[in-house]
Formats: structure tokens, sequence, C-alpha cells
């Protein structure tokens, strides 16, 4: 199985997604899943900001030799669960590929079946910041639970 997340750059919310997601498989020897992120705006040249490093390493998970990544139709294909932290995303995505709607999920309808977006911490400090990481933790430990059992 191959999973991938997707956000606006590829260095806070698909990126710590997918981080976190790794660290729970491997915690648990689980080898049989792959997991990648992409960006729609992704650029080599984008770095991931202290705060979501400082998050990764609290919680467990590796942030080292990321490079943001654009999206690309190979990703689409080969993957089996694409999560998207937008309904803009779901939608840019249905209206490109319709081929793949079938396996493009909202991040959080799919962890808690709540049709709604999750929001970008990259503008937000302290405790707005730490309730948006927080929450992106607890839907890939629900996602992780689903894909796991």
């Amino acid at each position: 199985m191959k999973v991938c997340f997707i956000c606006h750059a590829n260095i806070c919310r698909s990126f710590s997604a997918e981080r976190l997601l790794k660290a729970m498989l491997k915690k648990d020897g689980n080898t049989g899943i792959e997991v990648i992120s992409r960006g729609f705006y992704a650029s080599p040249y984008y770095e991931v900001p202290a705060k979501i490093k400082d998050f990764l390493t609290d919680n467990g998970a590796d942030y080292e030799n990321h490079t943001s990544t654009q999206l690309s139709p190979e990703d689409l294909e080969t993957s089996d669960l694409i999560f998207v932290m937008e309904d803009a995303h779901r939608e840019m995505l249905f209206d490109n590929y319709p081929q793949y709607t079938d396996k493009i999920f909202l991040l959080l309808d799919y962890a808690y079946d709540k049709e709604e977006d999750m929001p970008d911490p990259i503008s937000k400090t302290g405790r707005a910041f730490n309730k948006i990481m927080e929450a992106l933790k607890k839907a890939v430990e629900e996602i992780y639970k689903k894909i796991t059992a």
C-alpha cells in the first residue's frame, strides 16, 4: 500500500502527516506501507520551518532529508490512498484527475467523517499553532488505525 499526503507547499501539513505516519509505522514494525508527501506549489528551495521540526522531534518523528516536492501524475497513479488538506485541493484533483476520485480523500473526512479543511499552521504561533498540529497528529493517528486494522 502507498499513502500520499498533499498540501500547498509540502513543508507543513503534508510533510508532518507523512513523517508522523512513518514514525507510527516504524514503531509498530510495519514495513508494508509506503508513505510520501507532495505539494501543489512545492519548490526544492522551500525549507521546513523550525517550529515544524520542533513539533516533529517532540512527537518522535524525523524531519531530516526532506525536499519540498511537487505533486506529479505518477504520484496519483501509484498511490492507493491520497489525502488532501482542503476541499479546494480535492476539487482541483477531481477536476484534473477524475480517474482517481475513488482514492482521493479530505484528511479530516477520512479520519472522522468530517467535511472540514485541515487549517494551515504556517502563519500561526503559540497555542494556535499547537492546536492545529495536535489536530493533525490525532487525524493521522486515526488514519493509522484504519489502514493497519
